[in-house]
């Protein structure tokens, strides 16, 4: 084995725990989703360079690739609000008990901007999946790509997400003005909630450390007192 292959063997055998450690690390930014994406090229192009002598392995590779890249680019079509909210509600309470990462967006650790965003995410993506929808599955992607803080949300970064009203506080909030999926950032910027319908909120609460679904009225939790802005995805609102 020549000296150039043994080095393309190298860099192909760390692209492949590089992948996985990347993409189970809870804290998303620009620098470790860059180098997730160069480390999925990286074990994609070594797949193809040491099986480029072998042709089913070669077509099953490529073939992967044009196929998944050809679904990708297909114009898709507007999704049911319905089924993607009840989705978006079921993937919010899957990370309840998850412990708080101050920048965490996954099972492994997550932050309270990265809860609403994370449970969006996957509700889109498996959504998309699930009904052969690339337009959902391109909005997961973008999603997951352009982080937002809470105060991002609720200026409507991006577009991503439209003020609904506003509140002097979850508690003294009519609940019928919500709907599962509606998003509530404090006045302050500084933290982000989650409805789930029937008087039930979501958060990733830095004082108890984890995930917790909370019950209104809250009378012991400072966050339900503050005056906030409810906003709601734009993807929910068609």
């Amino acid at each position: 084995m020549g000296i150039m292959r043994k080095s393309w063997l190298s860099l192909w055998l760390v692209s492949w725990p590089t992948a996985v450690i990347l993409f189970l690390y809870p804290i998303n930014n620009l620098p470790l989703r860059c180098g997730l994406i160069l480390s999925l090229l990286g074990w994609l192009a070594g797949c193809l360079y040491f099986s480029w002598n072998k042709p089913i392995i070669r077509f099953a590779i490529l073939l992967s690739t044009f196929s998944i890249t050809g679904f990708l680019i297909c114009p898709g079509r507007n999704c049911s609000t319905e089924q993607l909210q009840t989705a978006y509600v079921a993937s919010l309470r899957s990370f309840e008990g998850t412990r708080y990462i101050w920048g965490g967006e996954n099972k492994h650790g997550i932050d309270c901007s990265g809860l609403v965003r994370a449970g969006l995410i996957k509700a889109s993506w498996q959504q998309g999946l699930k009904t052969l929808n690339p337009r959902l599955v391109r909005y997961s992607l973008s999603l997951w790509w352009h982080d937002s803080t809470a105060e991002a949300m609720g200026e409507e970064y991006r577009q991503q997400t439209k003020h609904i009203l506003k509140a002097a506080s979850i508690n003294s909030l009519d609940q019928h003005k919500v709907l599962p999926g509606d998003i509530a950032v404090t006045a302050s910027g500084v933290h982000v909630l989650a409805c789930l319908g029937n008087g039930e909120w979501i958060e990733a609460d830095p004082i108890p450390g984890k995930v917790i679904v909370v019950k209104i009225p809250a009378v012991k939790n400072p966050w339900f007192e503050e005056p906030v802005n409810i906003m709601r995805w734009t993807l929910l609102e068609q």
